[in-house]
């Protein structure tokens, strides 16, 4: 079973280039052939509006194809609308064809396709905008397969005034054309380094190595999934899916992950239940429709006694699962480490289908429509070729998302 990568913009290529030396560096990706063929290739293709970035990738990952990497030579902006619907200029508007000629061949050459992983940002202008029409265009050129989104929110405090809009189109886009979508913020991810740090201080390198951490976490091999013949067949990503996204209208994921070295699994796992925020900011409860709790480095096999002897309800009870569903949380291991060479080093990752978004998609959605409708930036959408039914339709798809969790955790 085969998976292609797709790295869109100038996130989605770092935290990109992060997770793929992960992967190079675990021997059983390797055997698997899920993500690296068998001329020892990725199979991911790479994509930006303009070279820098992809091309500093390249150098630094010998593993990536040189005709994957597509890039063009102006950037889009911070614009939604400049990156899906691209320039006026006919070597600009390739991008689009050549991407997916290259995801094309790609797949071609995969003995078992079974999906793609799209990583992109959700506000900048290449990632969100070039990311949506990306992800049409694989829905609608391989409806069968599965499409998987890994998108990257934004700092609250502001990157750019166009966030809001940009943020809103491509969760309308996702909605509608992806499977699933494990939505990263920023901020927690922030908040959690400066909490290891004395001196408050983290890079944006520091923020896209723990992000690809979070997502080796759920997309390495684990030896529950692994068949009888011993090697791993990669169907992590997508059982993922088939656990916490069983229902189309309810597809966000959630991932807190926490790794530490010559600790307890009991006491790991409620160090990572301290990280989750169990509250919206009026004080109610969120809820959680699905999840799988996975456990690496377990050498000794005892992460599924433990979860036995009561820390699987733990967990259900920290993470308020709904009573409708009888069995909310799935139970994976591995004895594989993430990180290589650090002796005793474990780590548990739980994706969960949790409703702490509809915290985030009411707040972008009303600084959006506050924005909107006294028509803010507005003119630079109609510039690029977007419409008010493309904004109303957008809004109306984040309200559906909102209302569907509401009732699907009460």
């Amino acid at each position: 079973m085969s998976t292609v990568t797709l790295h869109v913009g100038q996130c989605g290529n770092q935290v990109g280039k992060s997770f793929l030396k992960n992967l190079i560096d675990t021997e059983e990706v390797k055997e698997s052939l899920t993500y690296i063929d068998n001329s020892g290739k990725l199979r991911s293709v790479h994509v930006d509006s303009e070279p820098k970035v992809v091309h500093k990738l390249r150098k630094s990952l010998s593993q990536v194809k040189e005709k994957n990497i597509i890039c063009g030579k102006r950037g889009r902006g911070t614009n939604w609308a400049l990156g899906y619907y691209g320039l006026k200029s006919e070597t600009e508007n390739n991008l689009v064809d050549d991407t997916t000629e290259a995801l094309r061949k790609e797949i071609e050459r995969c003995d078992s396709y079974c999906g793609v992983i799209l990583m992109h940002s959700l506000s900048g202008g290449t990632g969100s905008g070039l990311g949506s029409r990306l992800c049409e265009v694989i829905r609608d050129d391989y409806p069968m397969n599965y499409l998987l989104s890994c998108t990257f929110a934004p700092f609250s405090s502001g990157e750019s005034p166009l966030q809001h809009y940009n943020s809103l189109l491509t969760l309308s886009a996702l909605q509608r054309y992806s499977d699933g979508i494990i939505l990263t913020y920023n901020d927690e991810i922030l908040h959690r380094l400066q909490k290891q740090t004395s001196d408050n201080i983290v890079s944006m390198e520091n923020i896209n190595q723990l992000t690809s951490k979070n997502l080796c976490g759920v997309f390495l091999p684990t030896d529950t999934l692994r068949p009888q013949s011993g090697l791993s067949i990669g169907s992590e990503p997508w059982e993922l899916l088939r656990s916490t996204c069983p229902m189309p209208s309810t597809k966000f994921i959630h991932i807190n992950h926490k790794a530490k070295s010559k600790v307890s699994w009991e006491n790991l796992i409620g160090l990572s239940l301290q990280n989750l925020t169990k509250h919206n900011k009026q004080g109610e409860p969120f809820g959680c429709l699905s999840g799988v709790a996975i456990g690496r480095g377990d050498q000794s096999g005892l992460f599924h006694q433990v979860l036995q002897k009561g820390f699987s309800q733990r967990i259900k009870t920290s993470y308020n699962c709904v009573k409708w569903n009888p069995f909310p949380l799935d139970i994976w291991s591995a004895k594989q480490k993430i990180i290589q060479g650090k002796e005793n080093f474990s780590s548990i990752t739980i994706a969960a289908n949790y409703s702490n978004i509809v915290e985030y998609l009411s707040t972008v959605r009303y600084k959006a429509k506050l924005m909107y409708d006294n028509q803010a930036y507005l003119h630079w959408y109609w510039r690029y070729g977007a419409t008010q039914d493309l904004f109303d339709e957008a809004f109306n798809t984040v309200d559906e998302i909102i209302e569907d969790y509401k009732t699907a955790v009460s």
